[in-house]
C-alpha cells in the first residue's frame, strides 16, 4: 500500500477517497457507541433549530461555530447519528487531501506523493471517537490552511507579504469551532519570528486577523442582549478547573502511543538527512513547534479523550510520513507500514466493536448508557440535572440548563436571589415535562419557588418528577 501511495498521479485523488471510506465505513450508523459530548453536540443543533438563542437559551460551552454545523445538520437530517458520521468521512478525507496538496506544492519532502494522505487517513484512524464530528476536528481544517499560509510565506524569496493577515484569520476561525485552538497564535507568532523576516506591521496585520472573527462574534451576541452570557458560557471555559477521567487517559495513552514513537523517529531521521535545503529543515522546525503548541491545546481541552490528539495529526502524519519515506528499498518499508497499519485498525475495533473477547472498552465512562424509562416519559421535554445526560437519548433537552458544569450556578444555589429569578424564568419559558435530577436539588429549588412546585408530582422512580397535566 506504501508503494503503491509514492506515486503522484490524479488518479491517487480517488485512491485516497476509497481508503478513507474503507477504514470509516465498517462504524457508519449506529454501529458506533454515542458519547456524552456527542449527544450534547446533538442536543445543541436541535435546540438552536428549536429556537433557542444560543448561550442565552442554551447553555453549553461548544463553540459558536461548531453550533452553526450542528444547527444546519439538525435542519437538514434531525438527530440522526449517520448524517454526524458522514460529514466527519468528508471532512477527514479533505484534510487528507489538503495536507497533501500542501507538502507537494510546499515541497517539505524530497519526493511528490500521497504518502503523507495515506498516512494522515491513517491516523485518523486510531480510536473510533475520531470518527466523531467533534469541533477540535472542524477547527483543525482551519489549522491546516494557516499552516499552508505560513509555508508559503517562509518558501517567498522576496519576502513576507501581506497575506500574513490570512494566517491570524484561519486561527481566529479555528478558535470559534474549538477554543483551545486559541494557543496556536502563538504557534503562528513564532514562525514568523523565528523562521520569516516578516517586519512588525506583518506581525500585527497576523494579530489583527487572529481577532477579526472573535470581534464580529462578541458584537453579534452584543447585539443579541446575550453577550454576558457568551462570555460565561464560552469565553470563561478556557478558564475553568478541567476534571479528567482516569479511562480516558487510558484510551488516550492507546491510541497515540505508536503514532508518537514513529513520529519521534520520523523527526530524527528527517533532522539527520542530508538532502534537506534550509527551508525544509525549517519546516520540520515548524511542525515540531505545533507538536509543542498542541499540547498546550490539550490541557486546555474539556477531557483528554483520543479526539482531542486530532489536533496532534497533522504533526504526527508530517514526521511518520518523513520516517517511512526515508528507508531504503521497498520490502521492508512496506512491511513496516503494513504491520503498523494492521495494529492501528485492530486497536481501533477492539475499542469500538472487538474482535477478540470483551475489547478494550475505550471510553467506557463516556459512552452513553441505554436507560430504561417508563414508556409515558420517552420522546418528552426532559431536564436532566447532572453530569451525565444519557435520558435525553430518549427525549428532547427542555430548559437552558443542557450543560451540568454550567447549570450548576443556577441550580445548586436556590439560596441566591438572582438564581431563583433565572430558575423560574427558564421553567416558564421552557417548562419540562420529566425532571430527572441525579444531584437532589429539585427538593430546595421546589421548597424556595413554591410556583413551580405546584406543577409537578413525584413518581414512583426516585430523582424523576412529572409535570402534571
Amino acid at each position: 500500500m506504501l508503494t503503491f501511495f509514492r506515486f503522484n498521479t490524479l488518479f491517487h485523488i480517488l485512491s485516497l477517497l476509497l481508503l478513507v471510506i474503507l477504514l470509516k465505513l465498517p462504524f457508519l450508523g449506529d454501529k458506533l457507541p454515542i458519547l456524552l459530548p456527542e449527544l450534547e453536540w446533538m442536543l445543541v443543533g436541535e435546540k438552536i433549530h428549536d429556537g433557542s438563542f444560543l448561550y442565552k437559551e442554551l447553555w453549553t460551552n461548544v463553540g459558536p461555530l461548531s453550533a452553526f454545523i450542528y444547527w444546519l445538520i439538525d435542519v437538514s437530517f434531525g438527530r440522526v447519528q449517520f448524517a454526524y458520521e458522514f460529514i466527519a468521512i468528508l471532512i477527514v478525507y479533505f484534510q487528507a487531501l489538503y495536507f497533501t496538496f500542501t507538502c507537494n506544492t510546499r515541497q517539505t519532502f524530497l519526493e511528490k506523493n500521497y504518502a503523507p494522505g495515506l498516512v494522515y487517513a491513517l491516523l485518523m484512524s486510531l480510536s473510533f471517537d475520531m470518527s466523531k464530528l467533534s469541533p477540535v476536528l472542524l477547527a483543525t481544517t482551519f489549522l491546516l490552511f494557516a499552516f499552508n499560509k505560513i509555508v508559503k510565506q517562509m518558501e517567498r524569496r522576496e519576502g513576507v507579504s501581506d497575506e500574513v493577515f490570512e494566517i491570524g484569520l484561519y486561527i481566529g476561525i479555528a478558535v470559534l469551532f474549538h477554543q483551545p485552538s486559541m494557543v496556536f497564535i502563538l504557534w503562528s507568532t513564532s514562525c514568523l519570528l523565528f523562521f520569516t523576516n516578516a517586519n512588525l506591521r506583518q506581525h500585527f496585520l497576523a494579530l489583527l486577523g487572529f481577532a477579526i472573527p472573535l470581534f464580529l462574534v462578541t458584537l453579534y451576541f452584543y447585539f443579541n442582549d446575550s453577550i454576558d452570557e457568551f462570555q460565561y458560557n464560552w469565553f470563561n471555559g478556557i478558564f475553568r478547573i478541567k476534571q479528567y477521567s482516569l479511562e480516558d487517559f487510558k484510551s488516550a495513552l492507546l491510541a497515540i502511543t505508536i503514532p508518537t514513537i514513529l513520529a519521534f523517529f520520523g523527526f530524527l531521521r528527517q533532522s539527520q538527512a542530508s538532502r534537506y535545503n534550509s527551508y525544509q529543515q525549517r519546516t520540520q522546525q515548524i511542525m515540531l513547534l505545533w507538536a509543542v503548541v498542541a499540547l498546550l491545546a490539550l490541557f486546555l481541552s474539556p477531557n483528554v479523550a483520543p479526539m482531542q490528539f486530532i489536533i496532534f495529526i497533522p504533526c504526527f502524519a508530517f514526521f511518520v510520513t518523513g520516517f517511512f519515506l526515508h528507508f531504503k528499498g521497498a520490502f521492508f518499508p512496506e512491511l513496516t507500514f503494513t504491520i503498523v497499519f494492521t495494529i492501528i485498525i485492530f486497536v481501533q475495533y477492539q475499542g469500538a466493536t472487538p474482535i477478540i473477547g470483551k475489547g478494550f472498552e475505550q471510553l467506557s465512562d463516556m459512552r452513553i448508557h441505554p436507560k430504561q424509562l417508563p414508556e409515558l416519559m420517552q420522546g418528552q421535554k426532559m431536564l436532566v440535572i447532572g453530569e451525565r445526560i444519557d435520558e435525553y437519548q430518549l427525549g428532547k433537552s427542555a430548559t437552558c440548563y443542557l450543560n451540568w458544569d454550567l447549570s450548576k450556578i443556577d441550580l445548586e444555589n436556590p439560596d441566591n436571589y438572582e438564581s431563583i429569578i433565572n430558575i423560574f424564568d427558564n421553567f416558564k419559558k421552557d417548562p419540562p415535562t420529566i425532571i430527572i435530577d441525579k444531584q437532589n436539588v429539585v427538593p430546595k429549588i421546589f421548597n424556595r419557588i413554591p410556583a413551580l412546585a405546584v406543577d409537578y408530582k413525584t413518581t414512583n422512580i426516585k430523582g424523576i418528577y412529572q409535570r402534571k397535566n
